[in-house]
């Protein structure tokens, strides 16, 4: 790599790696100790906004490092209001993508809680998987007969805490698109006597998605709507990037600077959840979400005649970057309590064993997973 390269890498690794480890452990940490014995409410909600403001201050890397463009059409997204957000998956930054063109809502905090339903793999991930854990992110481990249990418990949990504002992720397809998990999908609608999805789409999950939504009609419909999110990636020239060219590559390529994005589309079909089926019968819940994906595959058709979605509104307060000087105020609150964090291990050995239990308790909690938690 050269100088250039290599300072990125450093400049932004550098930044996620040191402001995440300090934070988890002078804010997040804390938060458990003194607000979570008292309301778990409470605690999901400052924890939350902490996240928040955090990630905004790591947007630094993708819209600016990488200079790629988020550009958000369709639905206006409900505030304050509880969503189940399901999307197509097509590279690990997709959620990280949901989270720029959400801010654009108008302001930081209507994100609200944010959560995801996420593959198990990651809560081992030190630092990250441990944060994404106290933030309250749902973990499967793509078997039904374990995921069912732990799914009800977590869903549960989230309705019994009447967060107000809490917005669930899901991607029913369950992994990335790649062209081994396409041929999978593809044998797999052949099996059922099925047409086969259209471009890089996958077969959709559903099991997941029809608890989630029975869960919720049970709790007093919880979610008050569905969000439909499909996105895409094209390059300079409006070309829409494969799958290939987003693999597991793409944390390298965006913490050099060398992400092969332009921009990022970003669409929202928004229903009531009163016109989704949420009962018992999950077939019903399966030819829905099916018509929704044969939906997506014409829209991403499209946009691989044209460089962008076609027929749709595009949101007129989604122009443009997050704010500069919200970005770098936040960078910078992030680095000084990082500083002071590290200015308190070295000279105080009460504060250096509180860090070294706090990361130990964090690893258990994640590796382990409880499902009191």
């Amino acid at each position: 790599m050269t100088p250039y390269q290599w300072f990125n890498v450093v400049s932004s690794l550098g930044y996620v790696l040191f402001t995440a480890a300090t934070s988890t452990v002078t804010m997040l940490v804390p938060t458990i100790i003194l607000l979570r014995p008292l309301s778990p409410n409470l605690y999901a909600r400052v924890t939350s906004n902490i996240f928040a403001c955090w990630w905004t201050s790591c947007l630094f890397i993708t819209e600016r490092l990488n200079n790629v463009g988020v550009r958000v059409t369709g639905d206006p997204l409900p505030l304050h209001v509880p969503l189940l957000i399901m999307s197509n998956h097509k590279c690990n930054l997709d959620w990280m993508f949901l989270w720029s063109a959400a801010i654009r809502t108008g302001s930081l905090f209507h994100v609200g809680v944010f959560k995801a339903i996420a593959k198990s793999e990651i809560r081992v991930i030190p630092i990250f998987g441990w944060g994404c854990k106290l933030n309250g992110f749902a973990y499967v481990r793509r078997r039904w007969a374990s995921d069912a249990s732990h799914l009800t418990t977590w869903i549960r949990s989230q309705i019994r805490r009447e967060l107000h504002a809490n917005w669930t992720l899901i991607f029913p397809e369950g992994t990335r698109y790649t062209d081994r998990n396409k041929e999978r999908s593809d044998q797999s609608c052949a099996k059922d006597g099925l047409e086969p999805m259209a471009g890089e789409i996958l077969r959709p999950r559903t099991k997941g998605l029809a608890l989630l939504l029975k869960e919720s009609a049970d709790g007093g419909d919880y979610y008050r709507k569905v969000v439909d999110m499909t996105i895409q990636y094209t390059d300079a020239i409006g070309v829409p990037l494969k799958g290939a060219a987003l693999g597991t590559r793409c944390f390298g390529q965006l913490a050099t600077g060398e992400l092969p994005v332009a921009t990022c589309h970003v669409h929202f079909d928004v229903f009531s959840v009163k016109d989704v089926p949420r009962g018992a019968d999950e077939d019903e819940v399966e030819t829905w979400v099916m018509q929704r994906w044969r939906n997506k595959a014409a829209m991403l058709e499209g946009c691989a005649k044209s460089g962008r979605f076609e027929g749709v509104k595009e949101w007129t307060s989604s122009g443009g970057e997050v704010p500069f000087v919200l970005q770098t105020f936040l960078r910078v609150f992030f680095v000084a309590q990082g500083l002071c964090c590290v200015g308190l291990a070295v000279s105080s050995p009460a504060f250096a064993a509180y860090v070294a239990c706090a990361m130990g308790g964090l690893a258990v909690i994640a590796h382990t997973d409880p499902a009191w938690w």
